[in-house]
């Protein structure tokens, strides 16, 4: 078998360094945190904040983030949980999951539902929302110190499908997200802890999720 010239071995070489590194080899997605939105219902956030209270793990706390909006916070080591009540005029917010991504990707969404500074909607319902390495509120940033890592997050298939490519990138999910192949939308998805048992999304109807109530 014939030896490349040295000049083609240069060639490929040098087209291998430049090659970027998520067309050799996929990253693993980091997870920042998961939202549960309900519609207008501040009174289920109150029902909420003793149900996770009762488990004695992990940081709870209710806040409200904006004028606009109030919500209860399940915090972990890998990621917390996020249960919001929005307003009458914006009932548009359905489950998702909010990943850490590299800024320098966000062009692959040409024309996002909503875009600013640290966030990115590529479209409402898509069961994702992208957050920028730079947020200052980030979890890895705010909860480095909390030693509770129990939560699993049981996603669909089409959102496993989608998370897999976001922003046109090769990803591998993380060692706590399951595909279950009963959750049909890429916004159907649940929290669970390691006993199994549903931390989200509560008090509401979802018969796919019933076997971990």
């Amino acid at each position: 078998m014939r030896s490349l010239s040295p000049q083609l071995l240069t060639l490929v070489l040098l087209f291998a360094a430049l090659w970027p590194r998520s067309a050799l080899s996929e990253q693993v997605l980091s997870i920042d945190h998961v939202m549960f939105p309900v519609y207008n219902n501040i009174a289920l956030l109150t029902q909420i904040e003793p149900l996770w209270q009762a488990w004695e793990q992990g940081r709870v706390e209710r806040r409200k983030p904006n004028n606009l909006f109030s919500g209860i916070y399940y915090h972990s080591r890998d990621w917390y949980v996020e249960y919001l009540s929005n307003v009458p005029s914006q009932p548009y917010w359905s489950n998702a999951v909010y990943v850490v991504v590299p800024k320098q990707y966000w062009d692959f969404y040409a024309t996002p539902a909503w875009r600013s500074e640290h966030f990115l909607i590529p479209e409402f319902g898509s069961g994702f929302q992208l957050v920028s390495p730079d947020y200052p509120y980030l979890n890895s940033r705010i909860n480095s110190e909390e030693t509770y890592r129990g939560f699993t997050l049981l996603i669909s298939p089409a959102l496993a499908k989608t998370l897999k490519n976001v922003a046109g990138q090769r990803w591998q999910l993380p060692a706590n997200v399951q595909v279950d192949q009963r959750l049909k939308h890429r916004h159907d998805m649940g929290v669970i802890n390691e006993h199994k048992k549903l931390i989200a999304p509560l008090l509401q109807a979802n018969p796919i999720l019933r076997d971990y109530l």
